[in-house]
Formats: C-alpha cells, structure tokens, sequence
C-alpha cells in the first residue's frame, strides 16, 4: 500500500467519524420535531422567521379578543331586537286600547290602568340587560335608562325624553382593528319618544273624555310605530354588519394559522423523508469505518 494510500484511509476515517456525529445530531433533531410537533423548543430554531412568527401570533391573539367582542356585540343586538319586537307588541296594545275608546264609557274605562301597565312593560324592555349591562343606555350602561315610566311630557301630546336617563352619547362596537359601530338604538329614540308621549295622552284624555285627545293620541302612536319598524331595521342591518366582520376574521384567522404553522409546525411527510435519508448516510458511514477499522496500526507505520 502507497503512502499516499495509507494517510488518505486516516483522512478518509477521520472524515467518516465527523459525519457520523452530524447524522446523529440531525437524526436526533428530526426526531424531536416528530414526537413534538414542532421544529424548534424556542425561537431560536425558527431559522430568521421570528419576527414573522410574532406578529402572526400578535394577529391571531387580536382576532380571537374581537371574536369573543363580537359575541358579545351580536348578543345585544339580538336582546336589543328581542326588545324591540316586544315593544312594538305594545305599540299595538296601546293602540287597540285608544281605537275601543270611548268618551261616552270614560267613567268606567280602565284604558288609564292598562296604558300605565303597558309603559311599565315598555320600560323594563328598554331597562333590558347583557351580561349586567344595560343596552339602550348609550354609554352609560351601569344604571337602567328608564328607571320611571310615570314622568310626565313638558307638554302633553308632544314627544320628549323626560322618561330617559341614560347618555346622550352612543355607545360603541369594535368589531376589528378597522371598523366600530354605534349601537343603533338608544331608549330616547324618537320612536320611544312618540309612544311614551302618546300613552301619556291617551291616559289623560280617558279621564277627562276628550275624544279630541284621544284622536291626537292615536294618530301620535302610529307615527310611534312606523318608527319602531324603522329602529328595528337599524338592529337588524348592525347584526349582518357584525356577522360579516366576524366571518371576514374567521377566515383570516384560519390563513395566519396556517402560515404560524408552517413556520413552527413539524412537516411530518418531509421530516420522515430526511430520518429515512439520514439512516442511510449512518449505515453507510459505519460500513465504511467497519472496512477502514479493519487496517492495522502496522499498515500506517509500514
């Protein structure tokens, strides 16, 4: 065997053993990623990806905190609608009772007391609550925004807010980084307005008989609903709004996982590939140190 022979089989074992040692530490890593799941236990196996990584995680973490708003924001809107139909239920209560009126039968119509129990009822649907909160009191949400339904108008048969105690400001729903919307429905809302102010009138010209207030009333009350309809459509139109947004996230939520996981996540089909290739690199480097072990010290000395 030539010189030459003899220092490049050292060389060639040297070279041999350094392989072997890099198979095992990348079999070892192949085989973390595969029991785990994930290529790397901190960000420093992320590969420069870190900063991408982040923020999709940062994106992720805010859909899902608007998600839970929006429940929450569709929750009252739909209160807020379930409100609304029972109202104008009452709406249409109070009409009947001033259409079957009559001043001829005042002193024994009970139209006072069922008009006052009807406000009542209209009072607590306006006072309606989510999660504690009240929901047609603008942004003041810790009180109920009609705490008394027997106030009186300023003016008789003139609609106003005396009745309201809440915000004149709208309370506000976040539904994404990029859109916020008013609750569309305040317990001042003109619709309210006219029916509180047409009960108030209809209860005083029962008792005094006035068919002329009566009438005033009447015609006040279906100007109430008409608008009641139209506050109605408002709630209805912010639910889709809201429902829209919150799907829009739902999709991209799915799209920035996708890419968080492919960033972070073990490619199990791959990572299988590279172990199975990384065994043959292993069988084939120890056959070649078994072949180079079998030479004698005497062989490098001769």
């Amino acid at each position: 065997m030539s010189t030459t022979s003899r220092v490049g089989s050292l060389a060639l074992q040297t070279s041999t053993l350094r392989d072997v040692a890099s198979s095992q530490t990348k079999l070892a890593e192949l085989q973390t990623q595969i029991s785990s799941g994930y290529k790397s236990s901190d960000f420093a196996g992320l590969n420069g990806s870190v900063e991408h990584f982040t923020e999709l995680n940062s994106q992720l973490s805010r859909a899902v905190q608007f998600q839970a708003n929006n429940k929450v924001n569709i929750s009252k809107l739909q209160t807020g609608d379930a409100a609304l139909s029972h109202i104008i239920d009452i709406a249409d209560q109070i009409k009947s009772a001033i259409v079957g009126f009559s001043g001829a039968n005042a002193s024994t119509s009970n139209l006072a007391q069922l008009v006052t129990d009807l406000l009542s009822s209209m009072g607590n649907e306006l006072n309606s609550t989510v999660n504690g909160h009240y929901i047609f009191g603008g942004t003041s949400t810790d009180t109920p925004p009609v705490p008394d339904t027997t106030v009186s108008n300023t003016a008789l048969g003139v609609p106003d807010a005396n009745y309201y105690a809440g915000s004149q400001q709208d309370g506000i729903m976040r539904a994404d980084d990029r859109t916020q919307m008013p609750f569309p429905v305040r317990a001042d809302d003109p619709a309210f307005q006219k029916v509180y102010a047409a009960a108030m009138q209809a209860i005083n010209a029962s008792r005094s008989g006035d068919q002329t207030q009566m009438q005033s009333a009447l015609q006040l009350i279906q100007s109430g609903q008409s608008d009641l309809v139209a506050a109605r459509s408002k709630l209805g139109t912010a639910v889709v709004n809201v429902e829209t947004v919150d799907s829009r996230l739902t999709t991209l939520s799915t799209y920035w996982k996708e890419l968080a996981d492919g960033l972070s996540k073990t490619d199990i089909v791959s990572a299988t590939t590279q172990v199975a290739g990384y065994q043959a690199i292993l069988q084939a480097s120890f056959q070649v140190y078994s072949r180079l072990s079998q030479l004698r010290l005497s062989d490098y000395l001769k």
